[in-house]
């Protein structure tokens, strides 16, 4: 048994005992909170609902969306890859790749990527599905692959970064950071701007490097392991870093949110958080999902907090995403949730299906799109 398949059984094994008291004696499971009463200040209109794979089932496995100018593409854990035309959701095109997909999807006007368990990485021609190149990375692949000026980025889970060329999928370059023995089963996808990637690493460490060549621009440790044990040691940074202008963001299990500048890596705010789902940002707010499925805005200039919203409570809710006034979350019960970006009041609720939503819903332009863990896909908009 290899080092990274031990560490993450020891970390399955480690939330299955601590789910229950007393070894076994009863389930200590969280409840979700009960769904408040409110009353609706926005209408959402049903564009299309179409089963398009087999989803994930009961896997905990956040097989996000991709879109393109006319083009959504999404994945199964047993190797489908399907687009389907993003006005309609009708099938364009379907290839069973017969492997395990475990992360994905990234796509461009060009190529369409995902990665499997066995650590491959796959590109598929965006208009066809013909296969262009099939590549080894280093580990099991978690993290969606990022895609920028012509190479493809892909984080596997022992830590390394290897950046393939997006034409025929040979190694241009890798970095490796040592991850810690214990570790959340989950990776952050590399955020790009310009010819820049921001990196985020279990052991608390965000990277600055160069696509072109891998080289690192600055290293920030965003949070300390903290405490005596193992598990409470865990600072793994699995929410997606967001660049946005001059400002990085980023936040770690178990330690904080931060806004670093982009450009030296300088820390200008933390606050303390726990979060491994993610986050989004507008010109005056960060909002992010915490690990109690809390909801934080906070001033992106300041750090200040300008709201949380408690009441979806171990609801195992997505990051945010913003669509016009509102951002949205789904939940572990197939709910999306509207709330204000103002002050985080809900303003309306839907029920996709009774499936699972662990995938943080894509919007483009003012449509959202959820995947469901049963397979299906939904587009949504402003009534």
């Amino acid at each position: 048994m290899n080092k990274t398949i031990k560490n993450l059984l020891l970390c399955v094994m480690f939330f299955i005992l601590s789910a229950c008291s007393g070894f076994f004696d009863k389930d200590n499971t969280p409840n979700p909170s009960p769904l408040v009463n409110f009353s609706p200040e926005a209408k959402i209109a049903t564009r299309y609902y179409t089963k398009t794979n087999s989803g994930v089932g009961k896997d905990y496995l956040k097989l996000s969306a991709a879109v393109t100018d006319d083009t959504i593409f999404t994945a199964d854990k047993d190797g489908k890859v399907t687009a389907s035309f993003k006005a309609t959701g009708k099938t364009k095109w379907q290839v069973n790749l017969r492997t395990g997909i475990s992360a994905g999807v990234a796509a461009d006007e060009n190529i369409v990527v995902v990665g499997t368990h066995d650590g491959e990485v796959i590109a598929l021609n965006s208009d066809t599905g013909a296969q262009i190149f099939k590549v080894k990375a280093s580990s099991e692949i978690l993290a969606k692959p990022a895609i920028q000026h012509d190479v493809v980025l892909v984080k596997a889970i022992d830590g390394k970064i290897s950046a393939f060329d997006k034409n025929d999928g040979h190694l241009l370059w890798a970095y490796e950071q040592t991850e810690p023995s214990l570790i959340l089963r989950g990776a952050s996808m590399p955020a790009t701007q310009d010819h820049m990637t921001v990196a985020g690493f279990a052991n608390g460490n965000l990277a600055k490097l160069t696509i072109e060549g891998g080289s690192l621009q600055w290293q920030t440790m965003i949070a300390q392991p903290q405490g005596s044990f193992a598990i409470e040691r865990m600072i793994d940074i699995d929410a997606d870093p967001v660049i946005s202008a001059s400002r990085v963001f980023a936040a770690t299990y178990q330690g904080h949110i931060v806004s670093l500048d982009y450009l030296t890596g300088r820390e200008i705010w933390a606050h303390d958080i726990s979060s491994y789902t993610g986050m989004t940002v507008d010109d005056e707010k960060v909002y992010i999902s915490d690990a109690k499925s809390a909801i934080w805005a906070f001033n992106r200039d300041t750090g200040a907090v300008s709201f949380r919203q408690v009441d979806l409570g171990a609801r195992n809710i997505t990051a945010p995403v913003i669509i016009g006034n509102y951002i949205v979350v789904g939940d572990g019960e197939g709910f999306l949730h509207w709330l204000s970006r103002e002050d985080g009041h809900f303003v309306a609720r839907i029920r996709m299906n009774r499936s699972r939503i662990l995938a943080t819903p894509v919007v483009d332009n003012g449509i959202l799109y959820v995947v469901s863990t049963d397979g299906h896909l939904a587009a949504y908009s402003l009534a």
